[in-house]
């Protein structure tokens, strides 16, 4: 399980995310609270790397140092193309499926 994020302002925390889109709610109520707070984490790459963290590399290559807080949520909230938990994506389990021949009985 990866570490949640702390949005912080010095040495207090304002905020705090444990997925995308407690991320995603955070942003959009920060961005009003203490938005200078928000793009300091945005500036320094902090969201960046815990998106990395938590295995969503696509959102985290997409959020840029100069983006403002609005691209960012509204990276965030783009469709993923990583299917849920449960759903096929179409890609095969990793198991060769080979001919199977049923006539013969095994010993």
């Amino acid at each position: 399980m990866t570490e949640p994020f702390y949005f912080k302002r010095y040495d207090m925390v304002i905020g705090k995310a444990e997925n995308l889109d407690e991320m995603k709610r955070e942003l959009e109520r920060l961005r009003v609270e203490d938005p200078s707070a928000v793009l300091y984490h945005i500036k320094e790459g902090h969201i960046s790397m815990w998106l990395a963290a938590t295995g969503k590399k696509e959102l985290a290559d997409a959020i840029k140092p100069s983006m403002s807080i609005e691209e960012t949520i509204r990276v965030l909230s783009r469709p993923s193309k990583t299917p849920k938990a449960g759903q096929n994506s179409g890609k095969s389990s990793g198991r060769k499926a080979g001919p199977r021949n049923t006539s013969q009985k095994r010993m």
